[in-house]
């Protein structure tokens, strides 16, 4: 990061905290008074104008039950700094009479407060497994000069196995018993009947030149923070579509924070990553969480990171690469003949064993758990 980008990063984050530890502190006070309903829940997420699909089948399963739902969605990144703070004001008054708030990503308003202790904030998080270092764990997440807890109020974090508990409560500096392997509820989709179906259809609509080839998925995650990300791999993958041929068919999809930031909207995919991964052939990622997407449906994988030695040294994994079920390639020049060798010969039963450790709670009911879970929760 240069000179200036660093000052703009310390301004944004100086901002942040100001917000976090006064405005909306202040804010929430107004409206403290007011009595808390414990059947109203509210979804909140600032990535998204509309509902995330982490929180589709919990919103579903709350239809017709004791609960009734208000969901609060707006992209803080297509946002003035003005339409975020009214944003964020509308949402504490919301917040101080809800009896159950809901969360699928880091939302820093509902962690800028100390919120009545009936009321419930459920962090479903949007991504299985634990892989690089994240939150508290990683500066480039959270500086040691930021003044607030990001994860602040959490009453359950919902993770995809026993494996991921230990990693989600040190990168979000959680106490005992509130990282619970209850499963990710979106994934329960990929247990219905007709989903697999579903998704190859949409992948032969979105993707026609497909058709009859080979598909390599590339799924890359983003270097540094949300505010200056950064890509790494692209020009190997795109002379790895020139050497493997007219077989094979490789398809981007790259994390929206890049696509953004690049203004490169030909590495945005036509449709969600997880519906495309049940039609790839090969999955190739570096650190990305939908890796264990990719797991729970048998795909061969390879992690590409050419930055891999420095990325261990500045970050670093939770997962010991050596648990990674495929080959891990650094070097640009031997990626095409690794895609061969991972389509030709594959250790599917190394897979299953990692699997079993970070997905074990990801078979279909997690959202049944999760609900039960707030039914029996009164709030910390």
């Amino acid at each position: 990061m240069g000179v200036t980008e660093e000052i703009r990063f310390r301004a944004r984050q100086g901002a942040k905290s100001f917000l976090q530890n006064v405005v909306l502190q202040s804010e929430y006070e107004r409206w403290r008074d007011r009595a808390v309903d414990p059947h109203r829940v509210i979804f909140a997420d600032a990535h998204h104008d509309r509902r995330p699909e982490s929180m589709d089948r919990l919103t579903e399963a709350m239809e017709g039950t004791e609960f009734h739902a208000r969901e609060f969605y707006c992209d803080f990144g297509g946002l003035t700094a003005r339409q975020q703070l009214r944003a964020s004001l509308d949402f504490m008054r919301l917040y101080a009479q809800a009896g159950t708030v809901v969360l699928c990503d880091n939302f820093l308003p509902a962690s800028s407060c100390r919120k009545k202790p009936e009321t419930r904030v459920i962090q479903l998080w949007h991504g299985p497994g634990a892989f690089k270092k994240f939150g508290y764990d990683a500066e480039e997440d959270i500086p040691p000069y930021y003044r607030g807890n990001v994860y602040r109020n959490y009453s359950l974090v919902t993770v995809s196995g026993p494996a991921c508990v230990a990693p989600f409560r040190s990168a979000m500096r959680q106490p005992e018993g509130v990282v619970r392997p209850l499963g990710i509820s979106r994934m329960d989709r990929c247990f219905e009947p007709g989903y697999r179906e579903a998704c190859r259809q949409e992948f032969e609509e979105a993707y026609p030149q497909a058709r009859g080839k080979k598909v390599l998925l590339w799924a890359p995650t983003f270097r540094g923070n949300a505010g200056n990300p950064r890509l790494v791999g692209l020009e190997s993958i795109e002379r790895l579509g020139r050497q493997l041929g007219d077989r094979w068919v490789v398809i981007p999809s790259v994390h929206p924070h890049l696509v953004r930031h690049l203004n490169r909207e030909d590495l945005r995919a036509k449709m969600p990553t997880e519906r495309i991964i049940p039609e790839a052939d090969v999955f190739i990622t570096d650190y990305s969480s939908v890796m264990y997407d990719a797991c729970l449906f048998h795909r061969k994988m390879l992690l590409f990171a050419p930055d891999l030695p420095e990325f261990l040294a500045e970050r670093g994994c939770y997962l010991d690469l050596r648990e990674f079920p495929g080959e891990i390639v650094t070097d640009g020049a031997d990626l095409a003949g690794a895609v061969l060798r991972t389509e030709e010969n594959y250790d599917f039963q190394k897979q299953e064993e990692f699997r079993k450790a970070y997905l074990s709670a990801c078979d279909g009911h997690a959202t049944d758990r999760i609900l039960a879970c707030i039914r029996s929760q009164r709030g910390r």
